[in-house]
């Protein structure tokens, strides 16, 4: 990482957009269970995926699409092909692999796939946070932190939940290291 955000940004500042892509989710905690709901917005598309999860066992038992702008007519055919992951469990590795092989990519559709991805992460990020948390009331934040570093769904996810105990350097360290290198104009806090 040689140069910081804000100065690869302005390789673009005067120069025309190409292509944007929103994509947004929003969870909510019902009756039924889980539902994640994913809506993918870009030049080409809009679209938006309906997903919920039993909360107990993390199996789906709902999916529903709608592309509302698509490019091609025959994108719409993609529709049926999500119904075979009712039923599919999504705790656990290896879920994309398992989504890949009840949806071959001849079969389906990579903006509904991402939209797919987006919800299911967004699902265990809400759903499975606010369910940890509304169990638990940890006193410190170490505690917390332990607490998640051992639970199913946020266990090994990213740097601060890992088991192993082998942390890369502390970003104020790594921070530090970047700052004493530069003439100190430079703000390399945005990487």
């Amino acid at each position: 990482m040689s140069r910081s955000v804000a100065e690869l940004k302005q390789l673009a500042l005067y120069e025309k957009q190409t292509f944007h892509r929103t994509v947004s989710t929003e969870v909510y905690l019902t009756e039924e269970g889980g539902l994640s709901i994913c809506k993918l917005h870009d030049n080409y598309h809009d679209m938006e995926l309906a997903l919920l999860i039993d909360l107990e066992t993390f199996v789906i038992k709902d999916i529903a699409v709608i592309m509302n702008r698509h490019p091609f007519e025959d994108c719409i055919r993609s529709y049926v092909s999500y119904e075979r992951l009712i039923g599919l469990k999504v705790m656990g590795g290896g879920v994309l692999h398992q989504v890949h092989q009840l949806i071959p990519r001849v079969d389906g559709c990579t903006h509904l796939y991402t939209a797919l991805e987006a919800a299911l992460r967004a699902l265990f990020i809400g759903a499975g946070y606010e369910g940890i948390r509304s169990r638990t009331t940890p006193g410190s934040r170490a505690e917390h932190q332990e607490m998640l570093r051992q639970h199913p769904l946020t266990k090994n996810t990213c740097v601060s939940f890992r088991t192993d105990g082998k942390f890369p350097e502390s970003p104020a360290v790594f921070l530090g290291k970047l700052e004493s290198k530069s003439s100190g104009t430079d703000n390399r806090n945005e990487r």
